[in-house]
This record gives structure tokens, sequence and C-alpha cells, in this order.
């Protein structure tokens, strides 16, 4: 099945790959669970079954029905939402999502319960950094035998030695991810620029700006008065 985003972000990926992991990353409050809503209700409509990994509580009913719009009770039956807590329920869910049906995996976000774990000083962070590698390779694989596609949202952290901003989980994430997509603000006021990082077969650098609707998403039309 072919999935693709509202414009600009069909513009910007085309549709998002079966067989591989695509990630949105960015700062907090740029849109990216928005993203994961659209991309779920636009799989639905489709005749697809939507299995949502929410490890942030981030997820709304409310946002779910008014972007699924006359498609909500549809969307309602066909969505399976999974609420782990902690890291290790983040991996007992992911493991048990692969021995369900064939379906289009959202994971939002996958560091944040990470984060928490490289947080406690009484937990080695390699063992931290070998969890999320096997995480996104069972992710990876079921993509692949399926032929479905996977959707990740990540987290940036500020090096302090550069000033860059940097994706959690580094070269991890890196790897794993086919497709990077970069979302930041832009300081205008609603608007979100969405940036090509990595991609197999699209050129990287090239960017869209877009604006969250009640609907949804919608280009840019931002003018100078």
């Amino acid at each position: 099945m072919t999935l693709k985003l509202p414009e600009p972000l069909s513009d910007l990926i085309g549709a998002v790959e079966n067989g591989a992991l695509t990630n949105f990353y960015g700062p907090p409050g740029v849109g990216k669970t928005n993203i994961c809503i659209i991309a779920a209700v636009e799989f639905i409509k489709r005749g697809g079954k939507v299995f949502y990994v929410d490890t942030e509580g981030g997820l709304s009913p409310e946002r779910m029905k008014q972007v699924a719009g006359e498609h909500s009770e549809k969307f309602l039956n066909e969505i399976k939402i999974f609420n782990p807590k902690n890291y290790k329920e983040q991996s007992d869910v992911i493991k048990d999502i692969e021995k369900l049906k064939s379906g289009m995996i959202i994971v939002d976000s996958v560091v944040a319960l990470y984060r928490l774990e490289c947080a406690d000083p009484k937990k080695e962070t390699i063992e931290a950094n070998k969890e999320l590698s096997i995480q996104l390779s069972i992710l990876s694989n079921i993509s692949r035998e399926k032929n479905s596609p996977v959707i990740i949202t990540s987290h940036i952290y500020k090096d302090w030695d550069t000033g860059e901003s940097r994706i959690i989980g580094g070269d991890t994430i890196r790897y794993w991810s086919k497709a990077i997509i970069l979302l930041e603000p832009t300081g205008r006021s609603g608007e979100r620029k969405a940036t090509l990082i990595k991609h197999r077969s699209l050129p990287e650098g090239k960017s869209v700006k877009f604006e969250i609707t009640s609907e949804g998403i919608k280009p840019s039309k931002f003018k100078i008065f």
C-alpha cells in the first residue's frame, strides 16, 4: 500500500517508504505527533491497520477525531494504541507487535524512554544503546518482511562543544532510519520547516515549510506585508 502524506511533505519525500524506517525528529512542539496522526489516518483511509506506540502520552483522542473527520469511527476501530511506561515495556510492546498481522507501525517517540534509561546513573548507557539497536532492528525486520511502513519520531539535544543540534540516539538512530526528516520552527508564528536529512533515493538538503491546521497540515503561505 502506498502512503502519501499531505503537501508539502509529499513534495519533500514522495511516498512514505514500505520496507524501511522513516524518522521525523526535532524539538518539542514542531508537529511530530501531528504528522504521526495524519499518517495513521491516511493509512487507515486506504484500508490498512495501524499499531501506534505512544511513549509520551501525547496522543490526544480529540486530535485524532479532529484529523480523521468523517473517517473517525473507522479510524478508532483500526488503530491499536500501546502505552509503555518504561524502556522494558517499550521493548516488550515492539516484540509483541512483531507477532501481529501486518500494518503500519508508529513509535512516538522511540527515544523518550531511552533518555530516561540513560539518565539513570545506576544503568550502563551501553546497555540502553544496545537495546535501542535491538528495538530498531526488530522494527526494520517487520517493515521489510511485511513490506509495510514504519514511522518513528525522535528528539534532539544541543552539543555544547559545537553549538549544533544533534539527534538523540546518534549513530544507532541514523543507521536504522532510511529516511530522516528534521522538523524545526522557522521563527514565524505557526510555521514549521521540514528538511530531508537522509534518503535512499532522493537528494538530501531540500526543505519545505508548513503550518498545522485543525484538519492536519498545509503548505505555508506566509507573506510579507
